[in-house]
């Protein structure tokens, strides 16, 4: 399972907040990996952006001193950051622009995620004295699983 942190931007509105809610997924990022530049304009990391091409720059500079290879795999290094830390970076970016911790949910892609996210608010929302729908205690085929609690959600 992956673990995924939902913000909210700063807005009036519950409703509002919660339909334009991001959710950002822990873990290693290949396209970081690969292409960071790429990666970078897409998340609109424009501070990132040009830092790393301020690195390569140096970099460029310093193959007088440092051999090819040595350049390549600090560049590769630089790539190798950049994917790892790609959740942390997207994350500071949204609390820098006003956006909220709502939660994190544990789930196995997106979909699932947002499912177990807004579950979660449903059932926060119902009053303690609603009646409870007696079974005959065998789970029918098409139950679904429960939606686990969301850690750190402050309404």
């Amino acid at each position: 399972m992956q673990s995924y942190t939902v913000h909210t931007p700063p807005s009036p509105s519950q409703h509002e907040r919660l339909s334009i809610a991001v959710f950002v997924r822990d873990g290693f990022h290949i396209v970081a990996l690969i292409a960071p530049p790429v990666w970078l304009l897409w998340y609109r990391q424009w501070l990132g952006l040009a830092l790393y091409i301020a690195a390569l720059v140096v970099l460029d500079f310093a193959t007088d001193i440092a051999s090819f290879w040595a350049l390549s795999i600090v560049n590769f290094l630089f790539g190798l950051g950049i994917a790892l830390e790609a959740s942390t970076l997207r994350r500071w970016r949204l609390s820098a622009k006003g956006w909220q911790l709502a939660g994190v949910v544990s789930a196995y892609d997106l979909e699932d995620a947002e499912e177990r996210f807004f579950a979660s608010l449903d059932e926060d929302r119902k009053p303690a004295n609603t009646p409870v729908r007696v079974t005959s205690g065998i789970p029918s085929i098409r139950a679904k699983p429960a939606a686990p609690n969301i850690i750190g959600y402050q309404s």
